[in-house]
């Protein structure tokens, strides 16, 4: 699974944020949306899906998912809600 993040157009991660909380925030996202989607995988094409969580700032981010086919972005955003 790749899940990467990008703040204010800018890709960021937690290994290389300067600020110990906002650092802490990203692996908490990342680690919650590894739990609820980490095992899903397309059956038809054994590809696990992308997910870049995007935003101005950490408080407002949102998250877009893609993939191979819409059958596994369907079945990852079913279990993000």
């Amino acid at each position: 699974m790749n899940i990467s993040f990008e703040i204010n157009g800018r890709k960021v991660s937690p290994n290389n944020m300067k600020d110990a909380l906002e650092a802490s925030i990203l692996e908490n996202a990342s680690a919650q949306i590894k739990q609820k989607v980490g095992s899903i995988r397309c059956s038809e094409h054994q590809q696990s899906p992308k997910i870049v969580g995007k935003g101005r700032s950490l408080n407002n981010l949102s998250f877009e998912v893609s993939g191979c086919c819409e059958d596994l972005m369907t079945k990852v955003k079913a279990k993000l809600k």
